[in-house]
Formats: structure tokens, C-alpha cells, sequence
């Protein structure tokens, strides 16, 4: 897992041909969050996050955020553990996003 700063995360995102970006929020967050052609990515709780993650390419690079960040870190934690090899972390989410 990589976290990085809004700069960087939106440079990378940018850049990359093989990027996939999830918004991970709980139920009651705002929708209105969803950016950069992200796919929602529900964080309820850890064990309907790792069978969501059954669905998605191991191979592609996900770059993550939520809108603190913090669910995006438990996001990426959990995505390292189900063997996806590329997560970045939005520092801060997008509370703190600034490129």
C-alpha cells in the first residue's frame, strides 16, 4: 500500500493506463463524493468489503479514496491482505485533496 498526497495520488491516476479508482464510503456518506470516474466501493464493515473484493481484477492498479482517508487506508490494508498487489491511498481523502 501506498499513500500519497493529492498531487501525487492524482498524478500517478492520471498516468496510468491500468488504474481503476474506488470510493470506499459507509451508508450514510454523501454520494456526491464520487470522482474521477471512480466506482463505489461500499465499506460497511470488513467482511462484505472482502467479498465485494471477489469481483475485481488483481491485476489492475487501484488508486483509492474516501472522505477522510481513513477508510481508504482500511481499504487498501485489506486489498494487500486478499493478494492485490497496486493500492494507493488518497492522503487524507478528499477532505484534504489538493493537486
Amino acid at each position: 500500500m501506498t499513500i500519497a498526497s493529492g498531487f501525487i495520488w492524482h498524478s500517478f491516476l492520471k498516468q496510468d493506463p491500468n488504474a481503476v479508482v474506488l470510493y470506499v464510503r459507509s451508508q450514510e456518506e454523501n454520494e456526491g463524493n464520487l470522482r474521477f470516474g471512480a466506482i463505489e466501493a461500499p465499506l460497511l464493515d470488513e467482511i462484505e468489503f472482502s467479498h465485494y473484493l471477489h469481483h475485481l481484477d488483481k491485476t489492475k492498479h487501484y488508486y483509492i479514496y474516501s472522505k477522510t482517508g481513513i477508510k481508504g487506508e482500511l481499504a487498501c490494508r485489506l486489498m494487500e491482505e486478499a493478494g492485490f498487489n497496486e493500492t494507493m491511498n488518497l492522503d487524507g481523502g478528499l477532505v484534504n485533496y489538493k493537486v
